[in-house]
């Protein structure tokens, strides 16, 4: 992907228009190189293309104050805002500054109670099961993962459901709340049908991720974060903003057993593949982990709607979606008081990163590892935003009046670009 071209600041007609020939040139070449490269994974996909920086604390801001123009309080706007650019500083743009725009139209369009606060519907020492009362999903995760935390530590094991909630970013950043404390954590949730199931072919499940991290010493510790979908539903919306085809295996059309390479396709009528593909790839494995999480979100915290019945994601429902998440810790010194497990943990992570690679100029990783790469990145240059989700940032500022807020890079991106709108939004 491209890393090297930003947008000098505009200051005569002459400069935006240079700027925006040379910036459409170095697109268009760039995607050819693209196209010509060996792809070694799906975020490389996603992250082709011409990028922006900018800093972290000026994007969180712009972010916040497009959710506070549609009512949100400050605290929570600032929550949120700081959930979807964490995704962009690991290198998860489909969950980033890309959902923005979705969240705004929910709120905009009262789907969401901006201002409701998660309350406990059942209790007990180990266990809870939280009502988010059809409030925003990063606040009822952090009050489900806060809570789960509170009775890891006091038990040995924490088990928290919520129920009534919304889309809560990633599930990894709510695991990482737990390993700051020293402790393993999982995180869950049901979404919106997009994958089509095995031998189906219509939607009937959502992208379903699960996120594990567990502590190690000195700072080391295992990140896993997955959809289990091929890959999830914003990595699609992220190709279409930028007009860019997607890999075969990634979803169907609307047939429901074609692949496509068209994200539109997908996105109207089609679907997602489970993880591992059709059934000939074992996709039937995906699927069955898929259904596992509905039952941990949905089911088991008592959502009215469940996988095929789930509201779709689109500001045009007209009724709340009630997505269920599911989060458990686990104090690894209650099992092992000696503290064993970190150190254990660390050996084992460094026996994976040290095995022969099979490919010379590409060292073997474990889960986490390109995440923490991708946010010294963004500490030393800033956030990477693709251009056309950094355009697509303007607009939705510039609806609110509040363009203001946009750091530099972004307001003088050439005042004719435009991106396409966030495809539920429309």
């Amino acid at each position: 992907s491209c890393r090297a071209f930003q947008y000098p600041l505009m200051g005569f007609p002459w400069q935006t228009a240079a700027a925006a020939a040379v910036g459409v040139g170095i697109g268009i070449c760039l995607e050819k190189l693209r196209r010509v490269q060996t792809v070694r994974s799906s975020s490389d996909v996603v992250k082709s293309g011409v990028d922006v920086f900018v800093k972290k604390d000026q994007l969180e801001e712009a972010v916040a104050s497009c959710l506070k123009a549609v009512g949100t309080p400050p605290n929570k706007a600032a929550l949120v805002a700081k959930v979807l650019v964490a995704a962009d500083c690991r290198g998860i743009p489909s969950h980033g500054v890309n959902r923005a725009e979705m969240y705004c139209g929910e709120l905009k369009a009262g789907l969401i109670d901006p201002t409701a606060n998660p309350k406990i519907s059942a209790d007990s020492p180990s266990a809870a099961n939280v009502d988010g009362c059809n409030g925003l999903g990063a606040v009822v995760a952090e009050f489900g993962m806060k809570l789960c935390i509170q009775k890891a530590k006091s038990t040995g094991v924490g088990f928290v459901v919520c129920h009534n909630s919304n889309h809560f970013g990633i599930a990894g950043y709510w695991s990482e709340l737990a390993l700051k404390e020293n402790l393993i954590g999982f995180a869950f949730t049901n979404t919106s049908p997009f994958m089509v199931p095995t031998r189906a072919c219509q939607r009937a499940g959502g992208t379903n991720p699960i996120a594990c991290y567990c502590p190690g010493e000195n700072g080391d510790s295992f990140q896993l974060d997955m959809a289990t979908t091929t890959v999830p539903v914003g990595k699609i919306e992220v190709c279409h903003r930028k007009g860019q085809q997607i890999p075969h295996g990634w979803g169907v059309d609307n047939t429901g057993v074609r692949s496509t390479t068209s994200p539109e396709k997908v996105l109207v009528g089609g679907g997602l593949t489970p993880l591992g593909g059709l059934e000939e790839t074992a996709g039937y494995k995906g699927y069955g982990l898929n259904m596992m999480v509905e039952i941990l979100c949905a089911v088991l915290s008592g959502c009215h709607k469940v996988g095929p019945d789930v509201p779709p994601w689109r500001v045009d429902r007209g009724t709340p979606v009630d997505y269920g998440h599911c989060f458990i810790c686990i104090d690894p010194t209650k099992l092992l008081p000696t503290g064993d497990f970190q150190k254990a943990l660390s050996g084992y992570l460094s026996t994976m990163r040290q095995l022969p690679p099979g490919d010379a100029t590409q060292s073997v990783l474990v889960p986490g590892d390109p995440e923490r790469a991708e946010e010294g990145d963004a500490a030393k240059h800033g956030v990477r935003l693709n251009l056309q989700i950094s355009l697509g940032l303007r607009a939705l500022a510039q609806s609110f009046n509040c363009s203001q807020m946009l750091p530099q890079e972004i307001q003088g991106l050439p005042e004719r670009a435009t991106a396409p709108k966030h495809p539920h939004t429309v």
